[in-house]
């Protein structure tokens, strides 16, 4: 039986349609009946809600793998599935290409005014005054230089962007036109700063008042990786002392925030709710990677269809 408690594109479905499938995408917000669940269950597939941690494992004695629909790991408890012995399926990259257009995309209508614009148009006005600035020949500092980072920094690339990358796991992989540098090089010298690192504890609150203090009052932040990354009381005082030109924040501290919301009151903050990498293609492609991981991962244990 493979369990899979958070929504799943329907194409991750039919390639598991061979095995007896157990699918409620809403079953994360029921704790008792998953952990009834996973009692007679092969496999679990996730998405960022279900928190595969030592209790449900417990309740779960028959799992072989572990199926995660994203690339976070945070609900997952790395440990204890390592010393089961349990197989996690992680489609890294899968959603790369979503996020970095994200960035890029949003990097470039913030740049241009275009959403304050839009809405001036429409409530009609005809504004040319509000002149925007170029990408091209711009500083991009990429923090994290993993499949999300190096997609990030090819299409920077191409916009003629110079691109600044930190990720000292990877500094054999960073081509010298992105010039390898020190975080506090980055973050002092670059016009956007993007992050695209996993949470732990080297990287909570990696965005804070000190290392705000290092960037210049036009520098724009994107966060796209995981709330924590920023401490969020720091980047609102930052922002309403009128040094940094903003944030673009797909996640949070806490997911959703609170309300009221003190960075949705600025004009110079926009905030989506955690789609950067949700496309229907990036989306696809996932359920394809981990069904397909979690298949084979379940073959290799013997168990047949």
């Amino acid at each position: 039986m493979i369990v899979i408690s958070e929504v799943i594109h329907p194409v991750g479905l039919e390639l598991l349609s061979s095995f007896p499938v157990y699918y409620d995408p809403d079953l994360y917000q029921r704790r008792a009946e998953l952990l009834e669940r996973v009692a007679t269950a092969d496999a679990l597939i996730v998405r960022n809600h279900t928190a595969v941690d030592a209790e449900l494992l417990r309740h779960g004695p028959h799992i072989l793998a572990v199926g995660r629909l994203g690339v976070g790991l945070n609900n997952l408890d790395i440990e204890a599935l390592r010393q089961r012995g349990i197989a996690v399926i992680v489609p890294y990259g899968a959603n790369a290409t979503a996020v970095a257009e994200y960035v890029l995309g949003s990097l470039i209508i913030f740049r241009r005014h275009l959403m304050t614009l839009a809405r001036h148009t429409k409530e009609g006005h005809w504004k040319r005054d509000m002149k925007g600035n170029e990408v091209k020949a711009t500083t991009l500092g990429i923090v994290g230089f993993g499949a999300t980072g190096q997609a990030v920094a090819q299409r920077a690339q191409a916009l003629h962007i110079r691109v600044k990358v930190h990720d000292p796991t990877k500094t054999q992989m960073i081509p010298q036109t992105w010039r390898s540098t020190s975080l506090e090089n980055l973050y002092a010298e670059s016009d956007h700063i993007t992050l695209h690192v996993p949470l732990n504890t080297q990287t909570f609150h990696m965005i804070n008042t000190q290392t705000l203090s290092l960037m210049r009052p036009d520098a724009l932040i994107i966060n796209t990786a995981r709330g924590e990354l920023v401490d969020e009381q720091a980047l609102w005082r930052r922002l309403t002392q009128n040094q940094l030109a903003g944030a673009i924040l797909d996640v949070r501290e806490h997911e959703p925030p609170s309300v009221p919301d003190p960075l949705a009151t600025l004009p110079n903050v926009w905030l989506t709710p955690h789609i950067a990498g949700l496309t229907a293609q990036s989306q696809q492609t996932i359920a394809e990677a981990v069904a397909a991981g979690v298949t084979t991962a379940l073959l290799k244990a013997g168990k047949t269809p």
